[in-house]
């Protein structure tokens, strides 16, 4: 019976284990979904776009991305670099190409939220 239970717990963490958030924020910055990316945001986010900077709640981060992507229509996104450190946040970096431009994008995620969103010009 034991051995039963232990197959079952396996095989059900194999095939319903959650998606992470990074692999959905990247999914959701790819299709330019402001409201997919806003999922993952902290009650109050640190968000620069371009050359706007503040810590804003959700809701106002939200309108100022649904206004970005409404005007930079997304093209590709690639990831190019994605790591956790000891304390359990996480570093998304990557490149948008919209069709107003390239920006480099860096999220930090903390507790599986996102603390901070920076979307910047790519100075190539």
């Amino acid at each position: 019976m034991k051995i039963a239970v232990n197959i079952f717990y396996l095989i059900f963490t194999f095939f319903f284990a959650g998606v992470e958030p990074s692999d959905e924020i990247i999914s959701a910055l790819k299709q330019g979904k402001s409201n997919e990316l806003v999922k993952y945001f902290d009650e109050k986010v640190s968000i620069k776009i371009i050359n706007q900077e503040d810590v804003l709640s959700k809701s106002q981060a939200e309108a100022n991305l649904k206004f970005f992507f409404e005007k930079h229509t997304v093209k590709a996104f690639s990831s190019s670099h994605v790591s956790s450190t000891n304390n359990g946040a996480q570093y998304i970096t990557g490149n948008l190409e919209t069709s107003n431009g390239k920006f480099r994008v860096s999220i930090l995620l903390r507790r599986n939220l996102i603390a901070q969103f920076r979307i910047e010009n790519d100075n190539d």
